[in-house]
């Protein structure tokens, strides 16, 4: 039986997405070792890769119970900038494993 022209190389190709799959599993373990870091207004925020946040820093001339709601608003817009390149990271890295290789529904980031 004839292999249909383009399928020849049908072993290279489950090679390439296996080792895509094994190292988007390590991924997450990954970029939890990766930092980010957000600073906006006085307020900086290190996050890891996968978002979660690891330290927050306060310029103390923006505590001033007065104007409380310019502090929650910086820490708001530092949260919501760190969340994003961490997200942006996390793109990155799926970028790096699968060379540009669509991925099955249920599997992207």
């Amino acid at each position: 039986m004839k292999i249909p022209k383009g399928l020849g190389n049908m072993g290279a190709l489950m090679k390439q997405a296996q080792e895509a799959m094994r190292r988007a599993q390590n991924l997450e373990k990954e970029l939890r070792l990766e930092e980010v870091e957000v600073e906006r207004d006085g307020v900086r925020i290190r996050f890891n890769g996968v978002g979660e946040p690891l330290s927050v820093h306060i310029d103390p001339s923006l505590i001033n119970p007065e104007e409380i709601e310019n502090l929650e608003d910086c820490l708001l817009l530092a949260l919501r900038e760190g969340h994003a390149k961490a997200a942006e990271l996390r793109q990155e890295k799926m970028q790096e494993i699968t060379g540009g290789m669509p991925l099955p529904p249920g599997l992207d980031v």
